[in-house]
């Protein structure tokens, strides 16, 4: 596997990246994306990464142009439009399902899809403990909620012919959306050390539905004393466009790993125990 150092040695690994990594925008442009757009804080570097890596795919997201303003779902304008440095070029999926988790659940698939793993998709609806795969919707199956014990369940039905598109793929995102949640991901993911987390990681607080919210970790630099900081994104409810967080720090946008008990965010306080990963 190929590695590199950004940002001086990024350009035939972004040339690779651009060809089919990220197939909901017509023309990727190299030139404006999170490593080339945002650079680290002086003293830091970006960390060495494996070209068809999650991380990689995650640090070469497209941007949308400077300034652009993060927008919800129907076109309206946030309210605080001074918390982001920066919205990725990534459309919407349902309007306005596409909130905090789901633009998690999005990303991950996307780049499971893209380095040709989309059999490895699979994710848990809020109701239930058993996966939603890619590879039985592809092959026709749908689901239908039921009750079983007083409590929702589901059960797979085949009604489809096999379809493996780009566009059955977002349907089948559209559903997971439709029934996925904070409580659902956590479940989906495993909980780890705070001071180990990644690029692709994410902070994420469970709750019932319509509660709790989510991070993810799309890019990550480090000092020479070993100081380890990161770029966090995010949606929200209601849905609204991928976005990079400002921090309060010296070093915003970048957040610092060791946070030490909470990580404060400009919408949302996560601690230690919130660490996960795919």
């Amino acid at each position: 596997m190929i590695k590199f150092i950004l940002i001086g040695t990024m350009f035939l690994s972004t040339f690779t990246l651009q060809i089919n990594f990220y197939p909901w925008i017509k023309n990727y442009d190299s030139n404006n994306t999170i490593a080339t757009r945002i650079k680290a804080p002086q003293g830091y570097k970006r960390t060495q990464l494996a070209e068809e890596s999650f991380e990689n795919w995650l640090r070469n997201l497209p941007l949308k142009p400077q300034n652009t303003p993060v927008k919800y779902w129907n076109g309206q304008l946030k309210k605080n439009q001074n918390i982001h440095a920066a919205v990725v070029n990534i459309d919407f999926i349902g309007n306005n399902l596409q909130q905090c988790i789901d633009a998690i659940i999005r990303l991950r698939a996307e780049y499971l899809w893209s380095i040709g793993k989309a059999d490895e998709i699979e994710f848990s609806y809020t109701c239930c403990s058993d996966k939603i795969s890619w590879i039985k919707w592809k092959n026709g199956w749908r689901t239908k909620i039921v009750k079983k014990n007083n409590r929702d369940s589901f059960v797979w039905i085949k009604t489809e012919e096999y379809d493996d598109s780009y566009k059955n793929f977002h349907d089948y995102l559209f559903n997971i959306m439709m029934f996925a949640g904070t409580s659902s991901l956590s479940k989906d993911m495993n909980i780890i050390n705070a001071s180990d987390v990644n690029i692709g990681d994410a902070y994420i607080q469970g709750g019932a539905p319509g509660y709790g919210h989510g991070v993810l970790i799309l890019d990550m630099a480090e000092s020479s004393t070993g100081d380890k900081i990161m770029l966090l994104g995010q949606s929200y409810n209601p849905a609204e466009n991928l976005n990079i967080l400002k921090s309060n720090s010296d070093i915003s946008p970048w957040f610092r790993v060791d946070f030490n008990e909470n990580l404060y965010t400009p919408q949302w306080t996560f601690n230690k125990k919130h660490a996960m990963r795919f």
